[in-house]
């Protein structure tokens, strides 16, 4: 790997921006180079149409939209674009379900893209305006009309050659928008490419089996070239090689064949469905319903046990291209979603509360207010408007005894209190909870994540000490908390975060028996003013204690906290680290900014080989004796930025120590 950069024309912060930068496009061209147009049919004529709206000679700023029907193949088709041009610009970004996504998190995205700091964003967000002196090329995927404004609002917020790639199904968004031309009608596949694709995907090969050959036309005559129609159908008829059950599936569609093509469309995702079995389906629902677009593991880890194998049939979905896996995260298109909302509602169309899962607020509300809940449900997702007020009464869960799946995602006003929430629960999210306490009866031992943002949470009653299934629990800004539970009957905690509950000042002792710990976040937890004795958490990863300004002693440290990585302990009112800190051979970053109180600095962090962030700006330096090994080997040349007083670099690692970093060994 060749770096081509003039180290000494720049700040030492800019050129190791710049060699993080060629590395990480380095290896990301790397991986597209070789799953680049794999198994996409019908592709380059389609990609070199674009092209020719790109017009990538020109120095303007251009607009191009990609148009059509759902499933057409919009997305696929801007990601072509965007991987094949994407190095000829200064910076890039692919924002995808712009529709359905957060602004914030679409925004602080497009910074991070564009290598720009929170900083960088003005008070009132009006664009990237500081993009204006670069080339960029940015897709905004499923965009829509109001997110497109804040985006990408106005031509000279990009600089001079810069692309705005934006898929839609409103073809008059960009006319209306920009008055532009620059459209793109994504066409659905010719008759060849179609049996190609449908091919692909029940044989696993290009070409049809001759003896199957008419049957498959009629297929693809049915969906009329739509590329997700054709993959799930071809997924769906994979597994089967009789040449009556292939006719028989082609009957039951050409009943519906007069039927407009929104219809047919749905008629033929539906058979894929159909061939699954009852914890597929299930699963699917449930993706459809509350989990489209979260993470995979998540999403295992909550359904484990439910009636499904997770890893299994969510490999299963994948396979019959009912689902796809982005990164971490599990993602359903949004025709395969109507199909699953449609299903559900067929359980019963006049009663909301006979149905298995409810997300449309007017139904949730109309269940809640009007105590309609049956054991028919297991899943609810309520995300009130906030301007809304919404007031149930005590017995509002009291006859969901199967409900499994809650999450709640705006505020609630419970004026009677609440008696029952069913035991079933395995993924318990209320956000701003309105009560102090939860019911006495309710101990969920199914209970896998406990997720209350900004609840009015005091405590968690006893009945909480026996969950041995719970992986996550996260009271983040949970102001009235005043102590943790025992976590004695929660061996299997994976994540702890308690940050922001500025009333918490006391950890139980018990903290240790958490062996699977991996992630401890106390941040700004402003009372707390001790920890246990010792922790000894052998697979504790993160421990963040920033912000905890009343906390002077640090705990001593066991042996076995090798996997710790990230020590943050900025803020706090520490006044010198255990000797026994020698034992953390795994840290990588110590954060001990604003550490005012700090005293003494043990040498024993010499040993620290992992060590390659040391944050020591705001620290009295006058007060800490002389053991930090400065020049100490092999402390001193593992650094790779350590900050001192006012955040500055120490000067040592300038762009010739960093030159050597890169050097092959």
């Amino acid at each position: 790997m060749i770096c081509n950069i003039d180290s000494y024309r720049q700040s030492e912060s800019e050129f190791i921006e710049e060699i993080v930068e060629k590395i990480s496009q380095e290896l990301n061209d790397t991986n597209i180079s070789g799953n680049y147009k794999n198994g996409l049919v019908g592709i380059d004529s389609r990609v070199a149409e674009i092209m020719e709206y790109m017009d990538m000679a020109s120095d303007d700023v251009r607009f191009i939209g990609i148009c059509g029907m759902s499933g057409i193949g919009k997305t696929t088709l801007a990601q072509e674009v965007f991987e094949s041009v994407r190095r000829q610009f200064q910076a890039r970004s692919f924002l995808s379900d712009v529709k359905r996504r957060d602004l914030r998190d679409l925004q602080d995205q497009l910074l991070q893209d564009m290598k720009l700091k929170k900083s960088a964003m003005p008070i009132r967000w009006d664009g990237i305006r500081a993009t204006s002196n670069k080339k960029v090329v940015i897709v905004l995927d499923d965009a829509d009309e109001e997110k497109l404004g804040k985006l990408a609002g106005f031509h000279d917020w990009f600089g001079p050659g810069s692309r705005i790639i934006i898929t839609t199904e409103d073809k008059g968004l960009l006319r209306r928008k920009y008055g532009q031309e620059n459209v793109y009608d994504a066409k659905k596949l010719n008759s060849s490419d179609a049996l190609q694709l449908f091919s692909q995907e029940a044989f696993g090969k290009p070409q049809c089996e001759e003896y199957l050959l008419d049957i498959c036309n009629g297929f693809v005559s049915y969906v009329n070239g739509h590329p997700l129609a054709l993959k799930i159908l071809g997924s769906s008829m994979h597994d089967i090689s009789e040449k009556d059950l292939w006719k028989a599936e082609l009957e039951r569609l050409r009943v519906s064949a007069e039927l407009p093509d929104d219809d047919r469309i749905q008629k033929a995702l539906r058979i894929s469905y159909t061939g699954l079995s009852t914890p597929k389906k299930k699963l699917f629902l449930d993706v459809a319903c509350f989990f489209n677009g979260e993470d995979k593991n998540r999403i295992a880890n909550i359904l484990e046990d439910s009636g499904c194998i997770p890893e299994i049939d969510i490999k299963a979905l994948i396979n019959k291209s009912l689902i796809t896996i982005l990164g971490r995260k599990l993602w359903m298109h949004n025709l395969l979603q109507q199909m699953g909302w449609e299903i559900v509602n067929q359980e019963c169309m006049e009663r909301p509360g006979e149905r298995s899962r409810l997300w449309l607020c007017e139904d949730v509300l109309e269940v809640l207010n009007n105590g309609k809940g049956t054991d028919s449900i297991e899943g609810i997702l309520l995300n009130a408007p906030s301007q809304k007020e919404v007031r149930l009464n005590a017995d509002a869960f009291s006859k969901m005894k199967k409900l499994r799946l809650l999450k709640i995602c705006t505020h609630l006003h419970l004026p009677q209190g609440l008696n029952y929430l069913s035991n079933e629960l395995r993924l318990m999210e209320w956000h701003e909870y309105p009560l102090k306490s939860l019911p006495t009866s309710f101990q969920p031992e199914k209970l896998v994540e406990l997720v209350m943002h900004r609840s009015h949470i005091k405590q968690l009653p006893n009945g909480f000490s026996n969950l041995g299934r719970l992986k996550v629990m996260d009271l983040s800004d949970s102001q009235n908390l005043i102590k943790t539970p025992n976590f004695t009957g929660l061996p299997n905690l994976e994540r702890v975060i308690f940050q922001g509950c500025t009333r918490l000042y006391k950890v139980h002792p018990s903290l240790g028996v958490l062996k699977r710990l991996t992630l401890l976040n106390l941040k700004d937890c402003k009372y707390l003013n001790s920890l246990p004795q010792e922790i000894n958490l052998e697979s504790l990863e993160t421990l963040i204690l920033s912000g905890c300004s009343r906390l002077k002693k640090f705990p001593d440290i066991g042996t076995s906290m090798t996997s710790l990585s990230k020590l943050y302990l900025d803020g706090t009112a520490i006044e010198e680290l255990p000797l026994s800190i020698e034992y953390l051979t795994g840290l990588t970053l110590l954060n001990l900014q604003d550490c005012k109180n700090l005293s003494s600095f043990p040498s024993v962090i010499g040993s620290l080989t992992s060590l390659k962030t040391l944050i020591l700006s705001g620290l009295r330096f006058a007060h800490i004796n002389h053991g930090i090994p400065w020049a100490s080997h092999p402390f001193y040349p593992q650094l790779v930025r350590l900050h001192l007083l006012y955040g500055q670099i120490f000067p040592w690692a300038s762009p010739p120590f960093y030159r050597q970093l890169l050097r092959p060994h």
